[in-house]
């Protein structure tokens, strides 16, 4: 039930420019009054404008439609994410996720692998599609992969996870060694985070 494939675009590393960019650009308004989110902006611009067709050319194949992780904090609508959503991928329909206002649960509840708390809100669009599920930032990877089992309870055939930053602190696991093994190298825009190279900023 969970995504067929999940695309990190790059990696943020607590505490560095791009994890704080992350917070930041959603907590001002767009524009460049928002250094933050002109940044990440260009992130998602750079990705859609580069890689977008790579998304059709590898499995699970042509992108049907596009629906965004809505935020379980009870931020209102439309989330600054959806703006980015029309950069990464430009021209596809997006399907409305929507998260239930009455099932949220505690943060630690809403960290655990929970499709019930998403709701599709047109089936038709989603029913044998091919559909990117975006997210902004991964941690735990539990509110993608819910909302991703949401979709195909819906009717999805596949789903791509496709997430902006996918965050490591260092203190957590085999963190540390990944960074300081593989994140030696300044972003690169041009490689292509959906083949088997990884996009890379910290």
């Amino acid at each position: 039930m969970t995504a067929d494939k999940v695309i990190f675009v790059a990696y943020s590393v607590a505490d560095s420019q791009s994890d704080w960019d992350m917070h930041r650009y959603k907590a001002a308004a767009p524009g460049p009054s928002n250094p933050s989110w002109m940044r990440t902006a260009g992130l998602a611009a750079h990705f859609g404008l580069m890689h977008r067709g790579c998304l059709d050319a590898g499995p699970p194949g042509q992108v049907d439609a596009l629906a965004v992780v809505p935020s379980l904090g009870g931020r209102p609508s439309p989330h600054p994410l959806e703006a980015l959503a029309a950069y990464l991928l430009p021209g596809v329909p997006a399907v409305l996720l929507s998260a239930d206002p009455g099932d949220r649960g505690d943060r630690d509840r809403r960290r655990v692998f929970w499709p019930d708390f998403f709701a599709v809100r047109d089936r038709e669009a989603v029913n044998g599609r091919h559909v990117v599920l975006v997210d902004d930032t991964w941690v735990t990877g539990s509110h993608l992969q819910s909302a991703a089992a949401a979709l195909r309870q819906a009717g999805a055939a596949r789903v791509t996870g496709l997430v902006l930053a996918r965050r490591l602190r260092p203190e957590w696991g085999t963190n540390a060694g990944f960074i300081a093994e593989q994140l030696t190298r300044p972003y690169d825009i041009t490689v292509c985070p959906v083949g088997e190279h990884v996009a890379r900023f910290g």
